[in-house]
C-alpha cells in the first residue's frame, strides 16, 4: 500500500502466488467482489477466464473497478455477462445509482459523522482542527490561503504496538488466588458429611430417592457428556443434559408400586425423550446448512 492508502503494483512473486491463491478460492466460492485500482493505470487483472470457467453455474462475480478495464476477464463495462457456464460477471458502473436509498444512507451517515467531528462542543459552532487528518485533507482554503494540495498521509501496515503490561504488583492484584489442594478437599469432605447426616436423619423412603437422584445426575452427565460438542447448540447441550438426567430418573422410577408414580414417569421419559431426540434434528439441520452440496 502506498503511503495515500490505495493500492500499488507488486512484484512478480507476489503475482504469482496470488494468482495461485486467487484459483484455488474462486473454484470454492459462490460470490467474488473485486475493487482493485492503480491510480493513473488500467485495473489490474485479478480474475482469468479459467478461473471464472471453473467456478460452480450461478456463482456471481461484481466487477467494481469495470470502468477502468476490470479485474475480471470477461467483465464489460455497464453490462452484466452470462459465461458459457453459467456464471454471472456483472460490470454496471453506476452501482451507486441502482441502491439510492442504500446510498443515500450511506451519503447521510457520513454527512452527520463529519458534523460530529467538526462541532466536538455539540453547540453548533464549527470548529476546523488542522491536526485532524479528515479535516484538514478537505480543507481547501483557510483565512484566503490556498491550503491544497494537503500533505500525505503516511500510511503503514505495521502491526499496531500492544500496550505495555501491568506491574506485577497489579497482576498478582488482579489475578485470583488457586485454590489449595487442603481447601478443595475440605470443600468437598464438607459437601459429603452434610449429606450423610441429612441422609441418616431421613427416612427410607427418602434414601431410596436420594439414591436415584444421584444416580440419575451422574449418569446422565455421562450420557450427554460423551457426545461430541460439534453435534449440540450452546443451549441444546444444556436442556439435553438435563433431558438427561430426568430420563434416566423416570425410568429407574418405572415399575414402583404406586400407579401414579409409574404414570408421572411414563410421562417424563416420552417429553425428555422428544426433547433430545428434538434437540439432534435441529441440531442436525443446521449443520446441514452449512454442508456442500
Amino acid at each position: 500500500m502506498s503511503a495515500t492508502g490505495y493500492a500499488k503494483e507488486m512484484g512478480d512473486d507476489y503475482k504469482e502466488r496470488e494468482a495461485k491463491l486467487y484459483a484455488e478460492q474462486s473454484a470454492d466460492v459462490d460470490i467474488i467482489i473485486t475493487t482493485a485500482l492503480i491510480p493513473g493505470r488500467p485495473a489490474p487483472r485479478l480474475i482469468t477466464g479459467e478461473m471464472v470457467a471453473g467456478m460452480r453455474p450461478g456463482s456471481v462475480i461484481v466487477d467494481m473497478a469495470a470502468s477502468n478495464g476490470g479485474n475480471v476477464e470477461g467483465a464489460v463495462a455497464d453490462e452484466k455477462t452470462v459465461t458459457a457456464n453459467g456464471v454471472t460477471i456483472i460490470g454496471y458502473t453506476d452501482l451507486a445509482g441502482r441502491l439510492p436509498a442504500q446510498a443515500s444512507q450511506l451519503y447521510g451517515t457520513n454527512l452527520v459523522n463529519l458534523m460530529k467531528l467538526m462541532t466536538p462542543e455539540k453547540d453548533g459552532q464549527l470548529v476546523l482542527d488542522f491536526d485532524d487528518v479528515v479535516q484538514r485533507s478537505m480543507t481547501v482554503v483557510r483565512d484566503g490561503e490556498s491550503t491544497w494540495p494537503p500533505p500525505q498521509v503516511s500510511v503503514s501496515a505495521a502491526p499496531a504496538t500492544t500496550p505495555a503490561a501491568p506491574a506485577a504488583a497489579e497482576v498478582k492484584k488482579q489475578e485470583k488466588p488457586p485454590v489449595s489442594a487442603a481447601r478443595r478437599f475440605g470443600l468437598v469432605g464438607g459437601a459429603a458429611l452434610a449429606f450423610f447426616l441429612i441422609t441418616a436423619v431421613s427416612p427410607p423412603a427418602l434414601i431410596g430417592h436420594l439414591v436415584v437422584f444421584a444416580l440419575a445426575i451422574v449418569i446422565g452427565y455421562y450420557v450427554i457428556g460423551n457426545v461430541h460438542h460439534a453435534l449440540h447448540t450452546p443451549l441444546m447441550s444444556v436442556t439435553n443434559a438435563i433431558s438427561g438426567i430426568i430420563l434416566v430418573g423416570a425410568l429407574l422410577q418405572i415399575g414402583q408400586p404406586s400407579l401414579a408414580i409409574t404414570i408421572v414417569a411414563a410421562v417424563a421419559i416420552l417429553l425428555a425423550t422428544i426433547n433430545v431426540f428434538g434437540g439432534f434434528a435441529v441440531t442436525r439441520r443446521m449443520l446441514g446448512m452449512f454442508r456442500r452440496s
